[in-house]
């Protein structure tokens, strides 16, 4: 078992006697669903049908928590801000003292004295003590504790945590084919082209929401002619690193890299978006159109999502 602390995160606070029904108008996933017991991986549209920003959504008590990548909750909040003039809600950021990343097992055991059922199934959570368990995919743990009382136990249950999430970590999520959207990035993807119509953020059989019309029409009478897919490869990514389906000087520059991490030793990864039929044919690519950089590319499959619903 592996523990991680997590800085990468940014989290919202949604209460007030209309929360559910207001983020039910609002975002992809279907509120109905959340319960203490299940979470749910969501995102934010804007009217084109392009992602703002995605998030986990957790109830806590009566309030929901949503969980955002680093500089986008202050966007989420503007956005939705806009929609909530005749409801009653109330957002606002909250800043957990601390949100842990488990890898690998032995975790029940550890901490069966706070969580004596935990989450067993993608997306169930469990609540305790000031303290969030998530199953995420991956076979992935976050423990988000909510308030500071609560750390001295957790470090005599788990011990010393590491500082940062880890390259085992990132790969883990990476091979899970999650990413998250930041400033760089923001409405700049449909939600297809993330699979996020695949991978359970989207719910196609709930009701409106902000952009719904845009992402269903895609969805049922469309079919995406690029997706995100997982890369592989020897050469080193990095943060400006672009994939491309020519090798050259006078090549295109391709389509950004998402999210990536280096182990070396040819097990070097990322997410990037990239033509369905070209990956289906086998054409070769490239990081940043180098000859000597060639990459493999892997269609992404997802863990299903908890019994209970769509």
């Amino acid at each position: 078992m592996a523990v991680y602390a997590l800085p990468e995160h940014e989290f919202i606070q949604v209460d007030g006697a209309d929360a559910r029904k207001f983020l039910q108008g609002q975002v992809s996933c279907n509120v109905d669903l959340l319960s203490e017991t299940r979470s749910l991986p969501g995102a934010v549209c804007n009217l084109k049908g392009r992602v703002i920003a995605d998030f986990r959504l957790v109830q806590f008590g009566d309030s929901c928590l949503m969980q955002t990548a680093r500089g986008m909750a202050g966007k989420i909040i503007d956005t939705l801000s806009r929609y909530a003039v005749f409801s009653k809600v109330e957002l606002r950021r909250i800043e957990p003292p601390l949100v842990l990343g488990i890898l690998g097992g032995g975790f029940e055991a550890a901490l069966s004295r706070l969580f004596p059922m935990p989450p067993a199934v993608v997306n169930e959570s469990a609540a305790s003590n000031q303290m969030c368990l998530l199953r995420l995919p991956g076979k992935r743990q976050e423990l988000w504790c909510l308030d500071e009382t609560a750390i001295s136990p957790l470090r005599e249950l788990l011990g010393e945590w590491r500082s940062g999430p880890g390259r085992e970590w990132l790969a883990a999520e990476i091979e899970a084919g999650v990413v998250h959207i930041g400033p760089a990035c923001s409405e700049q993807y449909t939600p297809q082209l993330l699979n996020y119509d695949i991978s359970g953020v989207i719910n196609f059989s709930k009701g409106c929401y902000t952009g719904q019309e845009v992402v269903a029409r895609m969805h049922f009478r469309g079919k995406p002619k690029k997706r995100m897919f997982l890369f592989s490869g020897e050469a080193e990514f990095a943060e400006d690193s672009h994939i491309s389906d020519q090798a050259g000087t006078d090549s295109k520059r391709g389509e950004p890299v998402l999210a990536y991490v280096n182990r070396g030793k040819g097990g070097n990864i990322a997410l990037a978006v990239a033509n369905i039929e070209a990956v289906a044919e086998g054409r070769p690519c490239f990081l940043d159109s180098r000859a000597d950089a060639p990459l493999r590319a892997t269609p992404l499959s997802y863990e299903c999502v908890v019994a209970g619903g769509d």
